[in-house]
């Protein structure tokens, strides 16, 4: 008699219908570039009309200076006729409720970096998608399996994180992150997202700071160190680190243009994560200049002073 044997297909992940949840500057990259790939329908949930029509605004004129770069040989009538044909496809709305969830493909959290914030989130969006919707985390600072934790069990093997990097229509990496549950197949259908959406993806496991971070927040709290230590001053740090490693910017520059303030909460978090681990205790310049108000580049003034025209 013969014996039948079933062989399992793999699952096939669809990813014409996406939700992005955040209209901040990673919500509404990600919007960008995924209508951009062809995406039939992008929908972003903002917290208030105001924030959504800002967003519009952002991903509107995203597309508008792409458009123009890329079909600078192609007349204003055709790009105009490009830029209708994408922008079609999104939609805005400020309600979960409002977002179409349970047909949706792919949900993207790009929230503000708050824990208990994301963790709600997605506890409340378990229930309202289907079981095939992949639910996925940009975190930059917490372990997938923190931000995952209050989910159910069986949820979880749907559960992954990308990774974009800001600017997220000029910047080509993404890192794929597989938490402790995601399933092989999830995990595979996130890389070959990035790959559709025109990203260069690299896979590693949920640590602390994946890859990128992992390496350069150490880095930056050094260049912090050494220049507490009296040993060289941040504007010769930064031009030692451009002129000799070929780096676009110096830590100094870097941390302004990233933040002090996203800087300070990145190594809060893992100082109270790991509070051993002397990478990442806090520098006291940092510090100091966070408590002042002086975050960098977005307030005027962090390690250098900014005016319209000029670094100081």
């Amino acid at each position: 008699m013969l014996e039948i044997i079933t062989v399992q297909q793999p699952k096939v992940f669809s990813f014409e219908k996406i939700v992005i949840i955040g209209t901040g500057l990673m919500g509404t990259g990600i919007a960008q570039v995924a209508l951009e790939s062809g995406i039939q329908q992008v929908t972003v949930v903002g917290r208030s009309l105001d924030k959504c029509e800002e967003a519009k605004k952002k991903v509107l004129l995203g597309i508008q200076k792409s458009t123009k770069r890329r079909m600078s040989n192609e007349s204003l009538e055709l790009q105009q006729k490009y830029i209708e044909s994408v922008i079609k496809n999104l939609k805005f709305v400020c309600d979960l409720e409002e977002a179409n969830l349970l047909s949706a493909d792919m949900v993207i959290e790009a929230v503000v970096e708050n824990l208990k914030v994301k963790q709600k989130l997605f506890v409340d969006l378990e229930s309202r998608v289907s079981e095939n919707c992949l639910l996925v985390t940009n975190t930059s600072s917490f372990l997938l399996e923190d931000v995952s934790c209050k989910m159910n069990e069986n949820r979880l093997k749907n559960f992954g994180g990308l990774h974009f990097f800001n600017p997220v229509p000029a910047m080509k990496l993404v890192e794929v992150v597989k938490g402790n549950k995601t399933c092989d197949e999830v995990n595979e259908a996130l890389f070959r997202f990035c790959q559709k959406i025109g990203k260069s993806p690299v896979k590693c496991s949920d640590s602390p700071g994946f890859i990128v971070n992992r390496l350069l927040i150490p880095y930056l709290a050094d260049s912090m160190r050494l220049a507490e230590s009296g040993n060289a001053s941040h504007r010769d740090i930064d031009a030692a680190m451009r002129l000799g490693t070929g780096h676009p910017m110096g830590p100094f520059e870097l941390m302004d243009y990233i933040g002090l303030d996203t800087m300070k909460f990145i190594m809060d978090g893992w100082h109270q994560r790991c509070p051993d681990d002397h990478r990442y205790t806090p520098c006291e310049s940092l510090e100091r200049l966070v408590t002042s108000g002086k975050v960098g580049r977005k307030c005027g003034e962090g390690f250098y002073r900014y005016t319209a025209a000029n670094k100081q």
